[in-house]
């Protein structure tokens, strides 16, 4: 019933990102442009167009099934609407939100039936893409010197990820007690969005995060479930593709705050500080349990 709607939320979502970029609607905070302002409310259309792309991939390939081997007609379309909404996000910038669109994009795609010779290419042109904007301006470049080692620049690009490291050596097994982080007091940026993980852990300890992650993996594996047993090719590729951008970003937030990953702004699904981020999180497993009752 998603199907139907998808060429309408794809225009929706490409306008407010467009809207994002005009000086005066669009809200500037940390550099980046990536909200718009409606009184009270702040709107952040990127994260909207996560589940906007999901369902008019899934639309589009459920169609092209008949010509899912022919590259021109069969794969190329999507993947001009796709190339365009990730330029509009990269210009705002953001570039770990537009990295998530592509993955999740991307394993519709790969469990689509296309053929592994068009995979290769374009799972090639994305990751030389990926390290061209990870490296095409400075302050991103100097975000991954600072993963590597956040200890050269302490007071500076790397302040964050040790502050996160500290928040999560102090939490040991059993946690310092729920509200009792040190961290949130104004040492650890971000605290109460992207960081999140690391203030529950210094609370919570190692046996809060066993907790979480075993949830993480129990949505995982009950989105594949749901997947597999669906009968028609539209429903299965919505599950695969609603299931992967919500593990897609606790990969992403979480290889952040642990230092395995660089820091990319990505929130943690039903955790992370953001009205839009969790209604969309929200909007995302209401309709997997809805695909479930047709299994």
């Amino acid at each position: 019933m998603y199907a139907r709607f998808s060429p309408l939320i794809v225009m929706v979502s490409i306008g407010l990102l467009v809207l994002v970029l005009v000086p005066g609607i669009g809200v500037e905070r940390n550099f980046s442009q990536r909200w718009i302002q409606f009184g009270s409310f702040m709107f952040q259309p990127s994260e909207a167009i996560k589940l906007g792309m999901i369902i008019y991939f899934a639309s589009i390939y459920a169609k092209k099934q008949e010509y899912i081997n022919h590259f021109g007609k069969g794969i190329l379309p999507p993947l001009l609407i796709v190339g365009i909404v990730c330029f509009l996000i990269l210009k705002q910038p953001d570039l770990g939100t537009a990295t998530s669109v592509v993955l999740a994009c991307g394993m519709i795609l790969l469990c689509s039936g296309a053929r592994r010779l068009h995979l290769l290419l374009l799972g090639t042109i994305a990751g030389f893409s990926f390290v061209y904007f990870a490296f095409s301006e400075s302050y991103r470049l100097k975000r991954l010197l600072s993963y590597l080692n956040p200890f050269q620049d302490p007071e500076g690009d790397g302040y964050q990820l040790i502050n996160s490291y500290l928040a999560i050596s102090s939490g040991g097994i059993r946690g310092n007690g729920l509200g009792n982080s040190v961290q949130k007091l104004g040492y650890l940026p971000e605290a109460h969005t992207d960081f999140i993980m690391a203030i529950t852990v210094e609370e919570l300890g190692l046996l809060g995060l066993l907790l979480i992650l075993t949830l993480y993996f129990l949505v995982m594996l009950r989105g594949i479930h749901i997947s597999v047993k669906l009968k028609d090719t539209y429903s299965k590729l919505l599950a695969i593709g609603l299931t992967s951008q919500i593990i897609i970003q606790v990969f992403f937030n979480l290889g952040a705050v642990s230092g395995l990953l660089p820091i990319t702004g990505v929130p943690l699904p039903f955790m992370s500080y953001g009205g839009t981020s969790l209604i969309l999180m929200m909007l995302s497993s209401g309709m997997l349990v809805h695909l479930s009752a047709s299994t």
